[in-house]
């Protein structure tokens, strides 16, 4: 494919490759997010209280060249209140004793695992799941008869601080997860929906299964209420739950916004998508891998469907550190809402989109400028869909939703950086996009060229 760039972006990008090949060998490090992941829990829920006990077990594989001491596993439950559990866990059997380094982060210390070697991570837990703030009323909250289960249970992260504004963990995709759900009472077959579906009762019961595979994160919603609407998109099955709408409205939506951004971006990897009404009349709505939970003000919600649905190919399939670059999803999914519904921008923001979620001040769990002109959805999302627009008009379409598709394609299930897909963007097209890059990011040399140091730390490789 044709390639020209300006000689000061060249300079930019090839100093940034350097600085890449120093991050694949560093020294030795204690922990790392190279780990092969299964997650097999087993759980018993009372409906009517919000109460959910748990059994863990983490299959890990160190996939690292390092010898590491400890893993960091996030419990976002810890933050809200919701979480009864002992600093006690299980490393193959045997007890140790876990320390919890940020309100969130449980350091689990493993005895010298060699690349390679695996081990196996148990932990009990209990959630009291209560009515949570607008920030995770469509994650991990109870409201209005339904339970809905996201972010909620120990997973294998980089070591971090909760925060209200923007996604609170970063996740790293999983061979398997698999969940065995008793509740306590019976339910309808339909009460429960989560992707993956093994197993349910025929009429009424009390067990289901779900099994996902490669994916990072998993989560389901319970609602004796629901009513189960289906399709068929190509080889996807399609399953939205609702008990205030229509469903074929939603499922409706969520076909052509498959259909639409398979085209774009690459088909859609997995064999399901679950989409849920949450009990939640406000607040935001929340997209998982294979999973999307719609609060009741935004289950028919164009934009709103579009957007998360987007979310199955930036974050779900193409994953990034949604604290420190949430415009890689966020500013990705707003533009493929829009490009979907052929509207443009209207942003009013004089901030970078390459802002951190830090840039806006915010509490643990709730808080920050979500929608002010320099908020954080004016600039993440809606400038960042300005931005993207803009990349787009210097490309043509065929050359950037080609190159999207390839980057994707070759991206499917790991994490990337806006330096290593802005470089790939830039090798793809002969136009010149240094000043769009400019125009809009904070820093470009900072974005492209991190010093080694910084690439170990936030890009945790082999």
């Amino acid at each position: 494919m044709p390639v020209r760039r300006s000689l000061a972006l060249a300079t930019i990008l090839a100093l940034g490759a350097v600085a890449g090949q120093a991050a694949r060998h560093p020294a030795a490090a204690a922990t790392t997010t190279s780990l092969s992941q299964r997650y097999d829990i087993t759980a018993t829920l009372d409906v009517g209280s919000g109460r959910l006990e748990a059994v863990e077990v983490v299959t890990l594989t160190n996939r690292s060249t390092r010898t590491i001491d400890h893993v960091n596993l996030s419990v976002v439950p810890r933050a809200l209140g919701y979480l009864e559990m002992g600093d006690t866990v299980s490393v193959d059997g045997r007890q140790i004793a876990a320390d919890w380094t940020t309100t969130i982060n449980l350091r689990v210390p493993l005895d010298g695992l060699d690349g390679g070697e695996s081990a196996e991570i148990g932990l009990e837990f209990a959630l009291n799941v209560g009515t949570s703030p607008d920030a995770f009323s469509a994650r991990l909250s109870r409201e209005a008869g339904v339970l809905s289960f996201g972010q909620w249970f120990p997973i294998v992260s980089t070591e971090h601080e909760v925060y209200g504004l923007g996604d609170p963990q970063i996740s790293f995709t999983a061979d398997t997860i698999r969940l065995e759900l008793t509740t306590t009472a019976p339910l309808g077959r339909d009460a429960v929906a989560c992707p993956g579906l093994v197993s349910a009762p025929e009429g009424t019961g009390t067990s289901w299964v779900c099994e996902v595979e490669d994916v990072r994160d998993f989560s389901f919603v319970v609602n004796p209420a629901f009513v189960l609407t289906t399709r068929s998109v190509g080889e996807i099955s399609l399953r939205v739950y609702t008990q205030t709408v229509d469903g074929r409205v939603t499922a409706d939506l969520a076909t052509t916004a498959l259909i639409g951004l398979s085209e774009a971006f690459g088909p859609y990897p997995w064999p399901d998508l679950v989409l849920a009404e949450v009990g939640a009349g406000g607040g935001f709505s929340m997209e998982y891998p294979r999973a999307i939970h719609l609060t009741r003000g935004k289950v028919t919600d164009t934009y709103v469907v579009y957007h998360e649905v987007a979310h199955q190919w930036f974050y779900a399939q193409l994953g990034n550190d949604q604290q420190r670059e949430p415009w890689l999803d966020e500013g990705f999914a707003d533009f493929s809402a829009r490009y979907l519904m052929g509207i443009g921008e209207n942003q009013c923001s004089g901030r970078p989109v390459d802002s951190q979620v830090f840039a806006w001040e915010a509490g643990p769990t709730s808080g920050g400028d979500w929608s002010s002109c320099d908020g954080y959805f004016e600039t993440v999302f809606y400038k960042g869909t300005e931005f993207l627009n803009g990349l787009r008009a210097a490309m043509g379409d065929e050359a950037f939703f080609a190159a999207m598709r390839e980057w994707v394609a070759a991206n499917q299930h790991g994490m990337t950086t806006a330096r290593r897909l802005l470089r790939h963007l830039d090798a793809s097209t002969d136009a010149d996009l240094e000043p769009i890059y400019r125009a809009y990011l904070a820093d470009l040399d900072a974005t492209l060229r991190k010093p080694p140091a910084t690439l170990i730390k936030v890009v945790a490789g082999p």
